[in-house]
């Protein structure tokens, strides 16, 4: 069988959706669902240049992780925007919620994640990378590598590499920190996306949404 007829789509006909719309829960699993997507994207752009060591690939994988951190502080704080709806749930319990508890993602929410995404991702402040540039470890500066002539060739690496310092705390030369650092991050997107396609799931069945195979005539949103 072929990723053609394995394909399927999770669907809810017009009476599940209107049931959903009325249902103030229905968001909650909508804005989950978006923060999967976005950590399959940023996870995906990491392993599709895993093979490739040009400027770009480097710059593409590092963003990545960047990027897969970033969400994943927010993603955190979904999960905690989710209890008091969903804390009664055994599934929620079980799955989302057992990461709130988790001391691994504990320390790497506050250490780590919180640095990224304020930092580095969402915000472009310059006191932030001075306080990091005063710190670092480096002794010279590639700023940039350019492979070619074609827009996009350029990684404007120092800059990434300062950013890497703002979220590990500390400077890339220690490799122990750095290294622990991004395992445990990795680990914890794959267990989120996880637990949440799980959970996702549950909410969906207990909805009323079908699982259809996917094929030209079937149905799509309108």
């Amino acid at each position: 069988m072929n990723d053609k007829e394995r394909a399927r789509q999770i669907y809810g006909n017009p009476t599940v959706l209107k049931k959903c719309v009325t249902d103030p829960k229905f968001a909650y699993v909508v804005a989950l669902a978006r923060a999967v997507n976005a950590l399959n994207a940023a996870h995906s752009l990491m392993i599709n240049t895993n093979d490739s060591d040009t400027p770009a690939a480097l710059r593409d994988r590092m963003n990545s992780y960047f990027f897969a951190s970033a969400i994943l502080y927010e993603a955190l704080k979904l999960i905690k925007r989710m209890s008091p709806v969903y804390g009664k749930d055994k599934i929620f319990q079980d799955s989302l919620q057992t990461l709130l508890k988790d001391k691994t993602a504990q320390a790497l929410e506050r250490m780590h994640l919180k640095a990224v995404r304020r930092d580095a991702v969402f915000h472009y402040l310059p006191d932030r990378f001075a306080a990091a540039i005063a710190k670092t470890g480096m002794t010279e500066c590639v700023f940039a590598s350019i492979a070619g002539e074609k827009k996009g060739d350029i990684h404007y690496a120092f800059a990434d590499y300062i950013a890497a310092e703002i979220g590990a705390g500390g400077r890339l030369d220690d490799s122990v920190v750095v290294n622990n650092m991004m395992r445990k991050t990795l680990n914890l997107v794959k267990q989120f996306i996880d637990h949440s396609e799980n959970f996702i799931a549950a909410q969906l069945n207990g909805w009323g949404f079908e699982v259809l195979p996917a094929s030209p005539g079937a149905p799509e949103n309108k």
